[in-house]
């Protein structure tokens, strides 16, 4: 199979789409971002949608810009994450980003968002078709009989871990030659690893941990000392170091790989990726075996309201799966929901009176918030008692 080129792209979306219609990008480190021409597949994309008009766009989750995309070349840009690869996008007027969480997003995109177009990387093992380092919103899209137009990644890894694609469900366009997002781990510092160490002492031996990407979520996998399994969001490098020491509890399972050659490589062959119907849904995190869900934020108000997108009009990132692991750790028997944060952070304390936007998850979600001096359990407390144990925690 050729390789594809920028030509060959564009010609396949231009006759694909038509004025009013929506394209969907793949997202993820796998989203496309080169072809071996070295045109940005973010140049052709934008090419296309322009010739035909009145296109509107839908990005997911990216860890890295779309390369050459142009924003005035779509009438409508969804972004379903906020932060990251698309601040530079959502600085035009003509594009916006929806409050939602990850588990809302596969009902979203085959409803009132589903594209008709779907343009994503895919792997080839044995002459089947399957996915290789994300699956997130993609697998429901293509059931729903959306268009889905495949490139072949003749390097990426393969670790999806549910039932090859049928090839009548997608027309391969050609192959790449590699290109994956590579995210190495950042050194946990030591409030990391004292967070860490206080929230561990809440988690036991063979319990499902939940756990962000970050340096906390790497010095909790690096600090622990008992087998653990792993269900998650996204999945890190330190998860590849959790096995080494011989502390990862079977398969772990998540949605994206975010991470280096090493967690990639690791990955290649292991059933680990499921979609967000199945990695986000709630019913099927609170029950079986205790999740214990660790998150962080960057504001908490008196009574335990997280917000984990920003500060006032400055927005870092998406509302994401917070919400979702949040509630399922709440109402899963022997399960935790921990936010934990450092007491102060660049002189700030996350403790503000008022939200500056709105509430990312409910305080009634929230069981426990874990600073580097000590914890609140706020799971048997009324609305005045949560206030003076979130208020008491915070003035240590």
């Amino acid at each position: 199979m050729a390789g594809l080129t920028a030509a060959a792209l564009t010609g396949a979306l231009r006759k694909a789409l038509h004025p009013g219609m929506t394209l969907a990008l793949g997202d993820g480190v796998g989203a496309l971002r080169r072809l071996d021409d070295g045109a940005s597949v973010g140049a052709a994309v934008s090419a296309a949608a322009r010739e035909v008009g009145s296109v509107r766009l839908v990005l997911g989750w990216l860890p890295a810009p779309v390369d050459g995309l142009e924003v005035d070349a779509f009438a409508d840009i969804v972004a379903l994450m906020p932060g990251w690869g698309v601040r530079d996008v959502l600085r035009s007027p003509t594009a916006r980003f929806l409050p939602t969480r990850l588990a809302a997003i596969p009902a979203l995109l085959t409803d009132v968002l589903q594209p008709d177009v779907l343009l994503t990387r895919l792997v080839q093992r044995d002459g089947a078709l399957q996915f290789g380092t994300e699956v997130s919103w993609q697998h429901a899209v293509i059931g729903s009989g959306t268009k889905t137009f495949g490139v072949i990644d003749t390097k990426a890894p393969a670790a999806g871990a549910i039932p090859v694609l049928d090839p009548s469900e997608v027309e391969v366009l050609g192959t790449v030659d590699g290109g994956l997002i590579e995210l190495p781990e950042r050194k946990p510092e030591p409030i990391h690893d004292a967070l860490a160490d206080e929230v561990l002492r809440f988690v036991p031996e063979g319990a499902r941990l939940q756990y962000g990407p970050g340096q906390l979520g790497t010095a909790l996998l690096r600090r622990t000392r008992v087998p653990l399994h792993i269900d998650t969001g996204l999945l890190t490098d330190a998860v590849v170091d959790l096995d080494r020491r011989g502390l990862l509890a079977g398969a772990p399972s998540a949605t994206y790989l975010l991470g280096s050659e090493v967690l990639y490589s690791w990955a290649d062959g292991r059933p680990i990726l499921r979609g967000l119907d199945h990695t986000h849904d709630l019913t099927r995190l609170s029950r079986g075996t205790p999740l214990i869900a660790v998150n962080t934020a960057i504001e908490i108000d008196p009574y335990g309201q997280v917000n984990v997108e920003g500060v006032g009009e400055k927005v870092f990132g998406g509302i994401g799966g917070h919400p979702d692991y949040c509630a399922a750790a709440r109402m899963s028997c022997g399960g935790l929901s921990i936010i934990a944060v450092p007491s102060k952070t660049n002189g700030r304390s996350p403790l503000v009176e008022r939200l500056s936007r709105p509430a990312s998850t409910p305080a009634y979600d929230v069981d426990l918030i874990v600073t580097e001096s000590g914890h609140a359990d706020l799971r048997a407390a009324d609305w005045s008692q949560r206030r003076h144990l979130i208020t008491e925690l915070f003035s240590k």
